[in-house]
């Protein structure tokens, strides 16, 4: 059942809202507002954009409605419908039979109070969520990662914060996925400069499909 639903729902939208270069400044470790080139929330940008589907699937199934048009600002980490069509069918099941728990859990895993551009990311070693459990992040040249999910999207602008693509579902500690027959979790382990662990995040990885 849950399948359909999501297959029905990727066929909502069609229109692609190109994403922004803003940079901001940050002072006393608060990430500053982006400017927003739209006069959408973050709600109606992802509906307009057409690659979100399955998130506004989600997002409307857990409640969760007003934190993603509310008055912010927030930093959305959007997962694609690519991306979800890759997560196993079994786990997709179980977060969609626990709207209230773990599928509001990951979405709000995936909001940060603030606009964090992309610069502003790569130059943090975590990010506090509105979930509770804070995200990890990793360089490489110009690639950022959090949590294991590459930023393959940047700086897309809301009236209400920005949004950045990724191409993985994080998972927060605690939360327990529901697969007999898969193990689709993964564990990100990102280390400091000195070779100290300083967190450990767990994501979907895309590539497995069921």
């Amino acid at each position: 059942m849950i399948a359909l639903i999501i297959g029905a729902a990727v066929l909502i939208c069609g229109c692609t809202v190109p994403s922004g270069n803003e940079t901001t400044n940050q002072t006393n470790g608060t990430p500053a507002r982006a400017a927003a080139s739209t006069n959408l929330t973050i709600e109606q940008v992802l509906v307009q954009d057409g690659n979100f589907s399955t998130l506004l699937l989600a997002i409307d199934t857990a409640g969760l409605e007003g934190a993603y048009s509310g008055p912010g600002p927030y930093t959305v980490f959007a997962p694609t419908d690519d991306v979800f069509r890759r997560v196993p069918s079994a786990v997709m099941e179980g977060l969609f039979n626990d709207p209230k728990g773990s599928l509001a859990e990951v979405l709000l895993y995936h909001m940060a109070p603030g606009s964090y551009t992309a610069s502003d990311i790569a130059t943090i070693e975590t990010i506090e969520t509105v979930q509770g459990s804070p995200i990890a992040v990793d360089t490489a040249g110009d690639r950022v990662w959090v949590n294991g999910a590459e930023i393959v999207r940047t700086e897309i602008p809301a009236t209400n914060g920005i949004i950045h693509v990724i191409d993985a579902v994080m998972v927060p500690p605690g939360v327990i996925l529901t697969a007999t027959d898969v193990t689709p979790v993964e564990t990100s382990s990102v280390t400091n400069t000195t070779g100290t662990t300083k967190i450990t995040g767990r994501y979907l990885p895309v590539d497995a499909i069921q």
